[in-house]
C-alpha cells in the first residue's frame, strides 16, 4: 500500500462478508459517494472479534468479494485485516491506514447502526476518533442509543456538518440516512442449507462461487 501525498480522503468499511451481497455493495457505493473518496476499501476481518469464526474461510470471503467487486473502480477488496493471526480490532486497523496515509488526510470508518449500537464493547473504542471519523449508516430497526457512556460519547463527537468534516482529518461522529436493501448474510446462509435460490441476492459470480465449492451448505 502506498503512502498519501495529497491528502486525498480514504474510507474503510470492514465486515466478515460472508457471504458479500448486493445490500453491502450498495451501501458501500453510496458512502463513497457521499463521501466523495476516490475508492472505498472493503475488508473481510479474519477474526471477528465479537462473533464467532466464520466456517467459510478468509481466502473465500475475500474471493468472493473480489467476484462481487467485478471491475467498479470505486470499490476495492483490501486484505489488510487478513494478515493478522489475531482478532482484527478496528483500532489496529485505523491506526495502520492513518500512517500509510499520513496525518492529514481524511479517514473515515464507515459503520451500520447495528455496529455502533456496540461500539462501547470493542477494543480502545474510545480511541478510535483519534485516528479517524466515523460515519453511521442507518439500518432498519436499530435507533440511536439514548442514553450511557456510549450516547454522551456520540452526543460529544457528533457532527452533522459533512463538508466541515471533510476539511478535518479525524475526529467527528456523522449520521446519514441511506437507501438500505433488507438483506443480510445470515439469511442468505440459511437459504442455501434449506436449498433454497439466493438470486438477486448477491451477484451472480458470487453465486457461482458459492454453488462450485459447495459454501454454507
Amino acid at each position: 500500500m502506498g503512502r498519501s501525498v495529497n491528502n486525498i480522503p480514504v474510507a474503510l468499511f470492514g465486515g466478515t462478508f460472508n457471504p458479500v451481497h448486493l445490500g453491502h455493495l450498495r451501501i458501500a457505493t453510496e458512502l463513497a459517494k457521499l463521501l466523495q473518496v476516490q475508492s472505498m476499501r472493503m475488508l473481510p476481518c479474519a477474526f471477528p472479534p465479537h462473533r464467532d469464526k466464520p466456517a467459510v474461510s478468509a481466502e473465500q470471503r475475500l474471493a468472493m468479494l473480489q467476484l462481487a467487486i467485478g471491475e467498479q473502480s470505486t470499490l476495492k477488496a483490501d486484505n489488510l485485516e487478513l494478515q493478522r493471526t489475531a482478532p482484527s480490532y478496528s483500532i489496529d486497523t485505523v491506526q495502520l491506514v492513518r500512517r500509510e496515509i499520513g496525518a492529514q488526510a481524511p479517514l473515515f470508518l464507515c459503520l451500520g447502526m447495528d455496529s455502533l449500537a456496540t461500539l462501547d464493547s470493542w477494543q480502545h473504542w474510545h480511541k478510535l476518533l483519534d485516528h479517524c471519523h466515523i460515519v453511521v449508516a442507518s439500518r432498519p430497526g436499530w435507533q440511536l442509543p439514548t442514553q450511557g457512556i456510549l450516547a454522551e460519547w456520540i452526543a460529544q463527537h457528533r457532527c452533522d456538518d459533512l463538508a466541515a468534516i471533510k476539511k478535518c482529518a479525524k475526529g467527528y461522529v456523522h449520521f446519514c440516512d441511506l437507501i438500505m436493501l433488507d438483506l443480510s448474510s445470515t439469511n442468505i446462509r440459511n437459504r442455501i442449507e434449506r436449498g433454497e435460490s439466493i438470486n438477486f441476492m448477491t451477484p451472480d459470480a458470487v453465486v457461482n462461487y458459492i454453488q462450485e465449492h459447495h459454501l454454507y451448505e
